[in-house]
């Protein structure tokens, strides 16, 4: 892959740097001309930090990957039809840099200055050369403000052939890529049913080693993408109508595997809902919560509640989780 002219625009989990030093998130491939929907996660500070960069140190404002958090700490909303809904934005006046997860990776395979960078370049090097995919590196490892002692190994993968192929090589490699183990699955799940408000064991049943694990002794993540910037404003309007329960058959696919997650509807049957109509057919699942794409890349059968919004442009209706108006839910029905 090379980062052609495609992927200088800004993409899923590349990195901002705003003028004021704080350092942020591009959230998913859906932006505007004249800025990013994104967060900022990180910001300068005079205390001492495990976040550190050229005698810089950075607190982390976005300690928790929900909707709340993110709208918190970044100053900038604009209202999207697409969405219904105002999202965080970043002006691109107020970026002073982008950093791109593909240029980082090839920075590693020219040099490593630590320990951690020579085990995140093992790590992508292991996935490239069993692949022929060339892995991009995220997380606090992109900017540089990495601790070597604490921080994990993340990684993205662009293009959705790509992503399929990653996904497949590490779930059968799992003497390479571990899954948790029995208690760090149960903290993990312990974790995320405290913001899913799901128990942990139907948490832990959307645990897959391809999205998360061990890797050496280190842990990783994985995200994966399409590679696809899109235009929001070239996108159909949607109006929200309330909240609704469904049990749903999820078909699975790629398209989960960007963000916000997607999963196709077979069938649904609706069990209760704020609307007394329903305007369309139900056509799809989408997530923000990020615990969901395995479930909804794999397919099967769940229970969904979620934010109703149907488009009378295309003649349609979704389901949101893991929004600011709603945080919702999605598990394996028995």
């Amino acid at each position: 892959m090379t980062l052609n002219s495609e992927y200088r625009k800004p993409l899923d989990h590349y990195y901002f740097e705003l003028v004021d030093g704080s350092i942020g998130v591009v959230t998913g491939n859906t932006h505007f001309q004249s800025g990013l929907i994104g967060y900022v996660k990180y910001r300068p500070t005079l205390r001492l930090t495990p976040w550190r960069r050229r005698g810089v140190f950075y607190e982390r404002v976005v300690k928790y990957y929900t909707a709340r958090e993110v709208y918190s700490y970044t100053e900038w909303r604009v209202y999207t039809p697409f969405f219904n809904a105002s999202v965080p934005f970043i002006p691109l006046s107020a970026v002073k840099r982008l950093y791109y997860p593909i240029e980082r990776a090839r920075e590693l395979y020219s040099r490593v200055s630590d320990s951690l960078e020579k085990l995140s370049l093992s790590f992508i090097s292991t996935i490239s050369s069993n692949t022929g995919i060339l892995v991009g590196i995220t997380g606090s490892l992109l900017p540089c403000i990495h601790n070597v002692e604490i921080s994990d190994i993340d990684v993205v993968v662009y293009g959705t052939r790509e992503s399929m192929r990653v996904v497949e090589f590490i779930e059968s490699n799992r003497e390479l890529f571990k899954p948790f183990s029995e208690s760090r699955l149960h903290t993990w799940s312990e974790n995320l049913a405290k913001i899913t408000g799901l128990m942990p064991r139907d948490v832990a049943k959307f645990y897959r080693n391809w999205r998360r694990g061990v890797y050496e002794g280190r842990e990783y993540s994985v995200v994966y993408n399409d590679g696809v910037y899109r235009e929001v404003t070239l996108l159909p309007s949607f109006k929200t109508l309330g909240l609704v329960n469904l049990e749903v058959e999820i078909s699975g696919g790629v398209e989960a595997l960007n963000y916000p997650s997607t999963g196709r509807i077979l069938r649904y049957k609706v069990t209760e809902s704020s609307s007394t109509i329903i305007p369309h057919d139900i056509t799809r699942v989408v997530s923000y919560e990020a615990l969901y794409t395995t479930g909804l890349y794999e397919g099967g059968l769940f229970e969904v509640k979620g934010l109703l919004q149907c488009s009378d442009v295309i003649g349609e209706c979704r389901v949101l989780i893991g929004v600011l108006e709603h945080q919702g839910y999605m598990r394996y029905l028995e």
